[in-house]
């Protein structure tokens, strides 16, 4: 079992989750901010059993008297999380996930921490994923990495240079697109300029 996993995904819910869970008012505003290139209705992603449909829905509920409703998906879409979920799909789930929460760093009082583990959870899968998007004849290239550089810039502005630093050689070791070495220089300047 890989280690971020802390929630088993529900085997067979009890109930109608959709229905349960929001107020036909909240169902139908749901529905009423979602409007995807392709068509498709909110109720279908938030029936999914992947993670990654849910946090896509709730990219849809960014404004600030939709938040709560955001939460909420996020909140079942944790509890689908398993072994069974493809790796990609985790990697952009927690990208988003940490999105979300990091917005609301300076309105909730749990939205940074929250935050802070979307982006440790998806660079523990940082390996795996590169090793994907590198092999995967579709991407052939690895993309930046929103877990590490949002983690570098959230201790960068705690003052945890050295693990800001650790972040970036993890990062380039894995092979993600950042300027890596540029992000490194200025943290080893920071760092002197500490010790003298």
């Amino acid at each position: 079992m890989l280690p971020f996993f802390r929630r088993k995904a529900e085997p067979n819910p009890g109930g109608d989750w959709w229905t349960d869970a929001f107020t036909q008012e909240e169902r139908a505003t749901i529905e009423g901010v979602f409007a995807p290139l392709g068509g498709g209705t909110a109720e279908s992603l938030a029936r999914s059993t992947n993670p990654n449909s849910l946090g896509t829905l709730a990219e849809y509920l960014k404004k600030e008297h939709l938040r709560h409703l955001g939460y909420k998906l996020l909140d079942r879409a944790d509890t689908l999380v398993n072994e069974n979920v493809p790796v990609l799909d985790l990697h952009f789930y927690f990208a988003v996930r940490g999105g979300f929460y990091y917005r609301w760093r300076d309105h909730d009082p749990f939205a940074l921490d929250e935050a802070v583990t979307s982006f440790q959870r998806q660079i523990g899968l940082g390996a795996n994923v590169a090793r994907f998007f590198r092999e995967d004849k579709n991407w052939g290239f690895i993309p930046a990495h929103a877990g590490y550089r949002q983690l570098r810039i959230i201790e960068e502005k705690r003052g945890n240079w050295t693990l800001a630093r650790a972040l970036c050689k993890q990062a380039k070791a894995e092979g993600w697109a950042d300027d890596w070495d540029h992000h490194i220089g200025r943290i080893d300047k920071k760092l002197a300029a500490m010790k003298t």
